[in-house]
């Protein structure tokens, strides 16, 4: 019914889900028996959120306003009043913990949290990739533990503590699984003075480009490479696909390889498009409707600015 922390509390609910998710039944009432006016709306409102969320809303603004509304006539309390209620200072802090103790939760430590960023290492960060869908694993998880979840900040601490196990672990089991020889291969092609190695890993990180026959079998020369590398089988057989494609593609980001006459083709526009240039001019980008070249891979032409030849920068 409410959306994962960090993405909001929806603000639109039908009287149907109102009636079920806040209205206050028989062990709220016991609750709120003994306080009246805004802390009595307050507690109530900070009540149903907890249960829903299994977190405390950081400002009051988090809570709906057809649920304030809504609560505010079960409480008899104006909803006008809830401006009054502050979720800082000794009141606040009292219902809270009125409200944990109630429903059997206790306040997350710094131990919670080592144990939340190991279970994140171990069962969500190997088949998990996206970045909210990894944040909202240790809310739920936290409810399951019946613990409040930690702050934001601590949250987004908790993931990275977790994502940096996670790679060292899956950086070990690689290299462990590589062996001595493996990785005595794999080094001597990342030596300095290896020519052939600095060669076959940039050809390797290329991208192959449209498809077609000389993509191809220069494809499947690729291939026969790295398998004369003599690579274990099973190097990543319990890493799925998507976790795969994560790392070549962080290896690219952080070791591009060389741009190509092709690359530069793509990204400067067409040899058309230069041709038709004036010298001394800058050229403008062609329109696909009076120019075409099958080099081009966008819909439209990257704008050039700041270079005044025909021919791309090198």
């Amino acid at each position: 019914m409410i959306e994962a922390k960090g993405a909001g509390v929806r603000q639109e609910w039908s009287p149907e889900e109102l009636l079920a998710n806040w209205t206050l039944v028989d062990g709220d009432w016991d609750l709120v028996a003994n306080k009246s006016g805004t802390t009595r709306l307050g507690f109530s409102l900070l009540l149903k959120f907890f249960e829903l969320e299994s977190r405390f809303p950081d400002v009051l603004e988090e809570v709906p306003s057809a649920a304030v509304e809504y609560v505010a006539d079960l409480v008899k309390v104006p909803a006008t009043d809830l401006a009054k209620y502050t979720l800082v200072g000794r009141t606040a802090e009292y219902h809270r913990k009125q409200i944990r103790e109630a429903l059997g939760f206790r306040p997350s430590t710094v131990a919670d949290e080592k144990a939340l960023a190991e279970w994140l290492a171990v069962e969500v960060c190997p088949v998990e990739l996206v970045e909210d869908r990894q944040r909202e694993a240790p809310l739920v998880e936290c409810r399951a533990r019946k613990i409040e979840p930690p702050g934001r900040t601590r949250v987004e601490k908790v993931l990275v503590a977790a994502r940096g196990k996670w790679e060292k672990t899956f950086c070990a089991r690689t290299i462990g699984r590589l062996g001595e020889a493996g990785t005595a291969r794999l080094l001597s092609l990342v030596a300095e003075d290896n020519e052939a190695g600095t060669a076959l890993l940039a050809a390797l990180k290329r991208d192959p480009g449209a498809v077609g026959l000389d993509s191809l079998l220069t494809e499947i020369t690729k291939l026969k490479d790295v398998r004369k590398l003599g690579l274990p089988d099973g190097l990543f057989t319990d890493c799925s696909e998507k976790l795969v494609a994560a790392w070549r593609a962080r290896a690219i980001k952080m070791y591009p390889p060389p741009r190509t006459s092709a690359t530069r083709r793509r990204t400067y526009g067409s040899p058309c498009s230069r041709r038709c240039a004036r010298p001394g001019k800058r050229r403008l980008p062609t329109p696909w409707s009076t120019c075409w070249s099958p080099w081009s891979t966008r819909s439209t032409h990257a704008p050039s600015v700041g270079w005044r030849s025909n021919s791309p920068p090198s």
